[in-house]
């Protein structure tokens, strides 16, 4: 998804970074003035893809650096950004060594977007992540990660949204006349630890042209909100909580109702 098929990512996302997306990027906006200990002014966005969320909060007045594991999202990302006449700084590092590319005490606020603090499929992995996110943070800023929440997941995997169920959808591809035929399913590698293996076949079809077939498989870990705070406060982070993201809204977990996804914060 983030080097063959870089490219049509917007394409397969195009309906989620449209509706939900700005969505999300305000509660985390709500997050930086509720919780943060410091104004937030510049910001770093990891991994940040193609730029969605770090477009977003760009256009919201925060100066915004995005880095990301892989060169051929970064370049979309810049791409994106110069279309929008919007001055971003990318750059391409690995997360859990932020060391390499940033100062120490260098942003004010830190965001994870799109569940992708769950590619730590190893508490090490975590603890590596917060330590590096630490790292570039001032005293008083902000971590913002949001993931969906195990229990819910869980839930909903056992009770109708099984193992093993495939959901076939479609979109419309790069240009006239293609089209994506998505098939997407889950297998549990860890029920313990809720660690599961999501898969995707994707095959593009265009009139005239020989179809091609891709499988995209990733093995995510959803971490519990105790297992969020546990591990900021063994790295050092002065403070921890996690808040509810549901309906658009960012909701206080003992406000009751479902909570579909958790949003990690870490105080340094």
């Amino acid at each position: 998804m983030y080097t063959k098929l870089a490219r049509y990512y917007d394409v397969i996302y195009r309906d989620y970074l449209k509706s939900t997306v700005p969505k999300l990027v305000d509660a985390y906006v709500e997050c930086f003035r509720r919780f943060a200990k410091r104004e937030v002014k510049e910001v770093l966005d990891i991994p940040c893809g193609t730029g969605g969320p770090t477009i977003g909060l760009v256009k919201r007045g925060y100066s915004v650096v995005g880095a990301d594991l892989h060169e051929e999202v970064i370049e979309l990302a810049r791409e994106k950004a110069k279309k929008l006449g919007l001055n971003v700084k990318f750059v391409v590092c690995d997360a859990r060594e932020l060391d390499k590319v940033s100062s120490n005490d260098s942003f004010d606020a830190v965001t994870m977007f799109f569940t992708s603090i769950a590619y730590m499929t190893k508490l090490d992995d975590l603890i590596k992540l917060l330590k590096s996110v630490k790292y570039v943070l001032r005293d008083g800023g902000i971590f913002i990660a949001d993931s969906p929440n195990p229990y819910e997941f869980m839930f909903r995997l056992g009770n109708g949204g099984g193992e093993g169920r495939p959901i076939v959808w479609d979109v419309e591809g790069l240009e006239k006349g293609e089209y994506l035929i998505l098939t997407d399913w889950k297998e549990m590698v860890d029920w313990v630890n809720c660690v599961n293996k999501f898969k995707r076949l994707i095959t593009i079809i265009k009139e005239g042209d020989v179809s091609r077939s891709y499988l995209v498989s990733d093995t995510l870990r959803l971490y519990t909100a105790s297992e969020f705070m546990l591990t900021a406060n063994l790295v050092g982070f002065n403070e921890s909580k996690v808040m509810c993201y549901s309906g658009g809204k960012l909701l206080d977990p003992s406000s009751g109702g479902r909570c579909g996804r958790l949003l990690f914060i870490a105080i340094a």
